[in-house]
């Protein structure tokens, strides 16, 4: 099925919420989180660049990184289950006494887990560690931590284009959040001609901000072959992170919980409760102009919930 007709499956949903409402702005959602239940979401997306590289190479199995909660490498699983082909995840940390969900999901599903300290885990993108990790598991396709890198973020692009095209009106925002930054790269690529708002939810000073902000839109012109000033804007969100990576403090927490039973829709912790997060506090900081319209990409990861009390 081609990729830009899998992007069409999953709904764009108008929100009923009272918040918005208030501050006078619409917004709607793309439910990718309804995709599939093990591989929706952004991280889908992510894939199916480097599953048609890795097909194209000849490759054996599929490698790739994460921690002990890790959306992708859950992902992976799942993908290499479902075609048949095996599955290596390099886990960040010690081996726990006790696996968490989502590592004993993916073990499961075939995927064979290997546990490298932090400092190990850190080379992830050093070429002489990769090369070691070639001889250790020959004929291996390496897919970069998240999904990454230009093929994940070349598959983003339907995911942006299908999400204008079901949406209920034309947004002035499209928003989503930002991990490695190539799900943003991809959707500021699809041609949609609207601005893009990426929430970053992990903690950065200005210098990494700024870093990762040209790498974005270094890599959605690479893919669309055009100069920044022939992209849409990027404003890139790097106050809305509570804490750092995977924080889910109390306050977010709350939010987290009267927005579901408000909405209906399930956030996950780390990615999309952050960005409705960012928007509610935008909005009531009068940041949006009334009648603004918001468009929000569910990333899904929802099997995350697991590690996180409240939910």
């Amino acid at each position: 099925m081609p990729l830009a007709t899998v992007a069409s499956l999953a709904p764009v949903q108008k929100l009923e919420w009272g918040l918005a409402r208030a501050s006078g702005i619409e917004v709607a959602v793309k439910r990718e989180d309804l995709l599939h239940p093990q591989l929706g979401g952004n991280k889908f997306y992510k894939l199916a660049g480097h599953l048609d590289a890795a097909e194209e190479s000849g490759a054996a199995r599929l490698l790739s990184f994460g921690g002990a909660f890790s959306n992708h490498l859950y992902a992976l699983a799942a993908a290499g289950a479902a075609l048949g082909v095996p599955t290596v995840g390099i886990v960040r940390g010690e081996r726990p006494s006790v696996l968490s969900p989502t590592l004993q999901d993916a073990q499961n599903m075939g995927m064979e887990l290997r546990f490298v300290s932090r400092a190990d885990y850190r080379q992830k993108t050093d070429p002489v560690w990769l090369a070691r990790l070639q001889q250790d598991f020959p004929g291996t396709y390496i897919v970069p931590e998240g999904g990454g890198g230009l093929a994940g973020a070349a598959g983003c692009r339907a995911w942006g284009a299908a999400a204008i095209a079901l949406s209920p009106w034309t947004p002035d925002w499209i928003c989503l959040a930002a991990g490695t930054g190539s799900s943003t790269a991809g959707v500021l690529a699809s041609e949609t001609g609207v601005p893009v708002c990426a929430v970053l939810t992990l903690k950065g000073g200005e210098t990494e901000v700024s870093a990762m902000k040209a790498g974005i839109i270094a890599q959605a012109e690479r893919l669309t072959s055009q100069d920044c000033a022939c992209l849409p804007s990027l404003l890139l969100e790097s106050n809305y992170h509570c804490g750092g990576y995977a924080r889910f403090p109390s306050g977010l927490r709350q939010f987290a919980m009267e927005f579901e039973a408000e909405t209906g829709v399930p956030l996950d912790p780390v990615y999309t409760a952050k960005v409705f997060w960012a928007i509610a506090q935008k909005a009531q900081a009068g940041h949006w102009q009334p009648g603004t319209r918001i468009l929000v990409l569910h990333s899904g990861g929802l099997q995350g919930r697991r590690g996180f009390s409240g939910l």
